[in-house]
């Protein structure tokens, strides 16, 4: 309790801050102010001072209000004590000046840092670093105010102080670089802005590090710099740079509690959100949900339990091909700049301690200053090359869409033919400003088109997938609305055609809208035409004859693996949709005798736990069983093929690029059941601009003839009730897979508790339908 003691637990804090870890300094800062408001009072320039650092570590963490308190408290003491005068005053008076600005009150911030400013000059020069304080302070609240001229001005001056009191590589010339490229963007001059920020950055690189908050909210603002420049690839990759370091700071705040890391999600949430709006504008929705689901603090809906609950501070957003090396080369640059950084601020310390520095220190701190400025320098062009590399590969898309739409034109109306039961091919793509339908029957081939642009479609695809992913939310007008533009256009031809099977084919954005849960202003499309999802990969093999009696396998995951939740609905799934001889997880011959475990349509064997291994799931893919139903968790990160992964039974990790490079064969299955979240989801693009496949398609290129697979997080029971109906009704009734799955989904939609498109929209059947 004594007041020394205090002392140390703010010195530890101080360095607590400094590293950026405000969930370490702030119980040591609130211990210190308990210990000197009882042994000193609330009148002491001790107590004030730790007010102020406390209050520095609410305004870090967002908790603004609780920053506005403090720092009031510390200016009504330091006043008392010291006059009205002081440079202690001026001090606080430009504390509570940025807690009236973080608060959105710049006129109230305004006179108090007139009168900040005024005593510094006052007290420490005109050309003082803490003068430059107040300059800065002044030209943020001029900007505010709508007076980017005087902010200019203000802001310049500060400039000049810094780099000649401080040095042009100080974190607080930084700090006026960053406020001066403000004022020029909001002066209408991005392109000045730029360089302006790319100075900056690479002085927060050599202060800090990439993982600081200044590191990573400088370069947001140079991505969102980008992005107003028309930089969007470029711009999104160093966005996912900024959210990956603020992650990391999210995970420590975290630590402290809930109200403090919602606190601080809301100093950064723009970061998140220009980033998710970039990537829905390319197209990307599963990488923009992902990034927009890392804003969440907690679950969702407790009844999603295949869903794998991460932290949210522990996720990451990964990065596609192109986006890997350059992020691993910005790493190495970074790195190397933080570690000249940290050796020039270790010697500027040495030299001003006795005895000072010796003649081959002084002589390699005038090597490390050489050695920054070329680093700094060469970090710019590093970012100047990655610019330029980011805007050669925008040509890939335009090639894909080329590729797709003569891929439109071949061979189809003979398959078509022998397919029969109606069905007909719909390809939608998407070009700049208009939806190309592409319509093909067995007698007729037509165009038709709506006009919207990409960008616009984009976003009403993800609004659209957000409703969906809430039973709380009215979905239908933009049901309604996306009808009109993507199936309205060749409603009377399909009507025509007669089309009962409508196989879609689709681009971009589109291939993660589940074409069900459109409505024409009487009913859901589901109620109209079987829809399965047509890809070129199984083109060959859409008129095989599949088996008319099905045997089964089923794999599945019950218990608790780590953060991933036991999944207990997983047995009462398998046992509603295989008839297995013996318990469930003792695997036997199908067809052999005995007492079936479960009322399930197919009779087959079952898998659960310890027993759905790799090898397991090696074995029965390579045997003679027409359905292989898989259910567990799946992870998916758009991106990489490293990072994606289903969860075995046995806590083991089965990555895609594993799936796709272990010989994972699965030539002897009609239909593949994904019963997990997200399988029909691919997302990234490779160094040819490729789209990166997901778990569906991945396993269509392994062999299966039909993929069955979900768009979003899906519910337990209802998706176990779904499965079973699904199969019930195509063993017992000979329908098509693609039609056993429309029944069961309207079969679902009408229970009460399941209408909502959330519980029976996400299910697709890619590949051979029959």
């Amino acid at each position: 309790d004594h007041p020394d003691t205090a002392g140390s637990m703010l010195n530890l804090a101080a360095n607590h801050s400094a590293l950026g870890q405000p969930d370490k300094s702030l119980p040591l800062e609130v211990r210190a102010l308990a210990i000197l408001e009882r042994t000193l009072g609330l009148v002491h320039q001790r107590t004030a001072s730790v007010q102020t650092g406390l209050a520095n570590t609410y305004s870090q963490l967002g908790e603004f209000d609780k920053a506005l308190v403090m720092r009031k408290m510390a200016l009504v003491a330091i006043e008392k004590v010291n006059g009205g005068e002081h440079a202690f005053t001026a001090t606080a008076l430009a504390n509570l000046a940025r807690s009236h600005m973080a608060l959105g009150q710049p006129a109230l911030a305004l006179p108090l840092q007139e009168r900040a400013l005024a005593i510094r000059e006052k007290s420490f020069g005109a050309v003082h670093f803490i003068t430059a304080m107040a300059w800065t302070d002044l030209a943020q609240t001029r900007l505010a105010l709508g007076q980017p001229d005087q902010a200019q001005e203000a802001e310049l001056r500060a400039l000049a102080i810094r780099e000649q009191a401080l040095s042009p590589s100080h974190v607080d010339t930084a700090s006026s670089l960053a406020s001066l490229a403000d004022i020029r963007i909001a002066q209408g001059q991005p392109g000045q802005a730029l360089p302006l920020l790319q100075r900056a950055e690479a002085i927060y690189q050599q202060a800090y590090g990439p993982q600081h908050p200044s590191t990573a909210l400088t370069l947001s603002r140079l991505a969102l710099l980008h992005l107003q420049l028309g930089d969007r690839p470029f711009a999104i990759a160093l966005l996912k740079q900024a959210v990956n370091g603020l992650q990391a700071m999210r995970e420590r705040v975290a630590s402290i509690g809930q109200a403090e890391l919602r606190s601080y999600t809301g100093t950064v949430a723009n970061t998140y959100q220009r980033l998710a709006e970039a990537l829905t504008d390319e197209g990307r929705l599963p990488e923009a949900q992902l990034v927009l689901d890392m804003l969440k603090e907690d679950e969702q809906f407790d009844f999603i339990r295949r869903s794998p609950g991460d932290s949210p501070g522990r996720t990451r957003i990964g990065y596609n091909t192109v986006e890997q090396g350059w992020s691993e080369r910005y790493r190495q640059i970074a790195g190397q700049l933080a570690a000249l950084g940290a050796e020039s601020q270790a010697l500027a310390k040495a030299a001003g301690a006795k005895p000072g520095l010796n003649a081959a220190q002084q002589q390699r701190q005038q090597a490390v200053a050489a050695d920054l400025a070329v680093a700094q320098a060469a970090f710019s062009s590093f970012l100047g090359s990655m610019r330029e590399d980011f805007a050669r590969r925008g040509v890939a898309r335009q090639v894909e869409l080329a590729e797709s739409s003569m891929q439109a034109l071949g061979e189809l109306r003979s398959l078509l033919q022998g397919l029969g039961d109606g069905a007909v091919l719909l390809q939608i793509y998407l070009t700049d400003d208009r939806v190309n339908l592409l319509l093909t029957s067995p007698g007729v081939q037509l165009a038709r088109s709506s006009t919207v642009s990409a960008q616009v479609l984009n976003r009403q695809i993800a609004q659209f997938r957000r409703q969906l992913r809430d039973p709380a939310s009215d979905p239908l007008p933009l049901a309604q609305a996306l009808y009109q533009l993507l199936v309205a256009p060749v409603a009377q031809d399909l009507a025509q055609a007669g089309a009962r099977t409508l196989m879609l084919s689709l681009d971009g954005a589109l291939r993660y809208l589940p074409f069900g849960a459109l409505h024409d202003g009487q009913r859901y499309l589901v109620q109209r035409w079987a829809l399965p999802v047509y890809t070129s990969v199984t083109r060959a093999r859409l008129r095989d004859a599949v088996a008319p009696q099905w045997q089964a396998a089923g794999l599945g995951l019950t218990r608790q693996h780590g953060e991933f939740a036991a999944l207990p609905g997983v047995r009462a799934e398998m046992a509603g949709i295989i008839r297995s001889p013996g318990q469930p997880g003792q695997p036997a011959q199908p067809g052999q005798p005995g007492q079936p475990a479960g009322e399930g349509a197919l009779p087959g064997e079952v898998h659960l736990d310890e027993a759905f291994t790799a090898q397991r799931l090696q074995d029965v893919s390579q045997r003679k069983f027409p359905v292989l139903h898989l259910a567990s968790h799946f992870r998916f990160s758009p991106g990489t093929e490293a990072n994606s992964f289903l969860l075995l039974g046995d806590g083991q990790q089965l990555t895609l690029g594993e799936l796709r490079a272990q010989n994972y064969r699965f030539d002897q299955v009609d239909l593949l059941t994904l019963s997990a979240c997200d399988t029909a989801l691919g997302g990234g693009r490779d160094e040819r601009g490729r789209e990166i496949e997901g778990f569906g398609v991945i396993a269509q290129q392994q062999g299966a003839k039909a993929v069955l697979a979900t768009l979003w997080p899906v519910a337990d029971q209802s998706t176990a009730s779904l499965m079973a109906d699904t199969y019930r009704r195509r063993q017992a009734r000979q329908l098509s897979k693609i039609e056993a799955l429309r029944q069961a989904q309207i079969a679902l939609q009408a229970q009460g508790r399941y209408s909502h498109p959330f519980y029976w929209a996400p299910f697709i059947l890619m590949g051979n339908w029959l």
